[in-house]
């Protein structure tokens, strides 16, 4: 929580650095110099140490109010070197009521800083009581973390919250994901009803109120008042009007996907999904055109062909690769729907879309909570999916209060599971479990259901990832029948306005065989773009698809809520509370 670097970088870059050589500044006593001087190259460079050693000698042969802010500037130079001692003793040199404008909330951000890292949250959030208003934009971000720090420390978490949704509406990347993070972790441990209240009491364009409106919503609770546009992107203002059902599609629509080289099969099912949703749609459309981004040029040259088209929004690319260098573009200020997850969040106004392991553990999770099933063995394998799946899994029981209690890892040199499943149910006092959470391949998840009697853990229930269809053989699959797994609503016969994927299938090679998924993820991936608009500016929002019940989360990620399916007589049936969607096509 406590955010020094990002609290000292701009300090220093207010409050620059002196030369190493002793000298009196000739305009000391006055404001400070608009040029550059070898000081203010130091600290570019980050040499803070030697520049605070020269702050310092300047304090000495300095005199009122330029000896104070040459000790503060020294303080925040020792504090960048990590020289913690040397910096509090510099200032506490500094006699603050000589300080004046921003040289005196650097005076109070420092003295936060000192008294948090001493443990004294009440004291750093007594030097933090400044209107918000009144602090300038280049240290609002650090101020609002000192504040949340100091909160948190007293438990204050809803008012903690608040100054990270500030924090968060100033950054950008993995430090917004981080934030956002801690926001909702804070938001989480809200009871219903102070939830209900303290975000009813927000007052309208408080950053907040977005974030707790979507901690209620996922809780089934109303919302205190309908959300407000003030956060919305121009980019997104700037397309017509939307209808009533939130539909609100751009007038020029490019999508970006590989149509040629090695991933063109990928590509073109993709394609061919995006097709069937936007000629099922029968009010406007936009004008729709497709760019390779496997053709010369790559993704920079179609991005550069879209734009010079006149696109309001994009959908795609496809690569991890290619979306990381679409969110790390600033110049680009196109709405998009990528269709993966990098390293960099989404931009505002944009939200990145995927098929991700993520999704499935912890919708697995939800689903054994909500039958009263907390207590969970899971049994895993050396997988990077199986792994993705399970992490998120984890993380989910644990929020809504379940627990892991034990895990076994098995392996293709030891098909004999039971001795690691009867130490694993031993290890945790010999109680069984209330289910099985099953990260498995088909060949192992079938091993295993040959010897969870023998184990002891007949009748309990089993719960696994899709990755359970990696190595599916109808023939073999008996062996699975009892399990459930998150499937696509489509392939379960619950067709959200597509025809049956197998009839499909027959006329459409890029709804056929693996494709049929990404076929789905297409025809899901134009539902996002359409209803965009609704889904960022109404964090409560739901868009239903061919691949589930679509939403954001507060990082501007698409969340899917998958249906599910339960092997029987070897076959995928849909399971019997699992059905998510009504056989019809309303979004």
């Amino acid at each position: 929580m406590l955010r020094t670097a990002p609290l000292l970088l701009a300090l220093a870059l207010l409050a620059g650095c002196a030369s190493v050589s002793v000298q009196r500044d000739p305009s000391a006593a006055g404001p400070t110099p608009a040029v550059a001087t070898p000081a203010s190259r130091l600290a570019e460079e980050g040499q803070h140490a030697e520049a605070a050693r020269a702050y310092a000698a300047i304090a000495a042969e300095s005199r009122g109010a330029a000896r104070e802010r040459a000790l503060l500037d020294a303080a925040w130079q020792y504090r960048l070197a990590g020289q913690d001692a040397a910096a509090r003793q510099a200032w506490s040199e500094v006699s603050r009521r000589r300080l004046e404008g921003s040289a005196a909330l650097r005076h109070d951000l420092l003295g936060a800083h000192f008294h948090l890292q001493a443990g004294r949250a009440a004291e750093a959030l007594g030097m933090l009581g400044q209107p918000r208003a009144s602090v300038p934009a280049a240290l609002a971000a650090d101020w609002h973390g000192l504040r949340a720090d100091a909160l948190r420390r007293l438990g204050r978490g809803f008012d903690a919250a608040a100054d990270l949704a500030w924090l968060a509406a100033t950054q950008s990347g993995e430090a917004r994901v981080r934030t956002v993070g801690e926001i909702v972790a804070l938001l989480s441990a809200e009871s219903d009803a102070n939830l209900s209240a303290r975000a009813a009491a927000l007052p309208v364009g408080e950053p907040l109120y977005a974030y707790a409106g979507r901690s209620l919503s996922q809780r089934g609770l109303p919302l205190p008042r309908p959300y407000d546009r003030s956060g919305s992107t121009p980019s997104l203002d700037a397309l017509p009007p939307a209808e009533r059902d939130g539909y609100r599609p751009p007038e020029r629509l490019a999508v970006l996907l590989p149509l040629s080289g090695p991933l063109a099969t990928a590509g073109l099912s993709v394609r061919d999904g995006v097709l069937a949703a936007y000629y099922a749609e029968p009010r406007r459309r936009p004008s729709l055109r497709f760019y390779d981004t496997a053709a010369p040029g790559g993704l920079r040259e179609a991005l550069a062909r879209a734009t010079a088209d006149g696109a309001q929004m994009l959908i795609g690319p496809l690569s991890r690769e290619e979306v990381n260098t679409v969110f790390a573009t600033p110049e680009l200020s196109l709405p998009t729907v990528a269709l993966n997850r990098g390293t960099h969040p989404p931009t505002p106004g944009s939200t990145s879309f995927a098929l991700a392991p993520e999704d499935e553990g912890a919708a697995a999770a939800d689903r054994l909570v909500d039958r009263g099933q907390r207590r969970v063995l899971v049994v895993t394998q050396n997988d990077e999916t199986a792994r993705r799946s399970l992490a998120s899994f984890r993380v989910q029981l644990s929020a809504r209060g379940g627990e892991v209690i034990g895990e076994v890892v098995v392996s293709p040199d030891n098909p004999d599971y039971v001795p690691a499943l009867q130490a694993a149910v031993a290890a945790a006092g010999g109680l069984r479990p209330d289910a099985l959470f099953l990260s498995l391949k088909a060949a192992e998840a079938r091993l295993l259901a040959s010897q969870v009697e023998p184990a002891g853990l007949a009748g309990v229930p089993r719960v696994a990832s899709s990755l359970i269809l990696s190595g599916a053989n109808l023939r073999m699959d008996v062996e699975l029948d009892g399990i459930e797994y998150p499937e696509l609503p489509w392939l379960l016969g619950l067709r959200g306005g597509l025809p049956e994927s197998d009839t499909l299938g027959n006329t459409l090679p890029g709804a056929q065989g693996g494709g049929a998924r990404l076929f789905a993820f297409g025809h899901d991936a134009w539902r996002l773009a359409a209803y965009l608009d609704r889904l960022v500016s109404d964090p409560g929002a739901q868009v239903r698809g061919a691949t589930g019940e679509l939403s954001l989360d507060a990082n501007g990620v698409v969340q899917r809520k998958p249906a599910w399916a339960v092997f029987s007589g070897g076959r995928p049936r849909p399971a019997p509370d699992g059905a998510l969607l009504p056989d019809a096509g309303a979004p």
